[in-house]
């Protein structure tokens, strides 16, 4: 197994606290893999929808109204997912 290391800290790292040692530091590789697998995935503080969004209001006579085609919102958002996967 080759290792090309382009950081000079942790080329550093492994030539001065391991000593160079391959096993040392596989092993030292493994371990730290493990603990990052035992960790929570996310840690998400969920927000409240109705106290952080807000309404976009334009005239109806307004021309500058980007969404003035659209008649149904749900066929729209769903018009829009599938569009995106392809």
């Amino acid at each position: 197994m080759t290792i090309k290391l382009d950081n000079p800290k942790i080329e550093n790292f492994f030539i001065n606290e391991l000593h160079s040692d391959v096993k040392a530091f596989s092993e030292f590789i493994l371990k730290n893999l493990e603990q990052y697998k035992k960790q929570d995935q996310f840690s998400v503080t969920h927000l409240d929808p109705k106290k952080n969004s807000y309404k976009l209001e334009f005239d109806e006579k307004d021309d500058d109204n980007p969404f003035k085609d659209i008649e149904n919102v749900k066929t729209y958002a769903k018009e829009l997912r599938e569009k995106s996967w392809r």
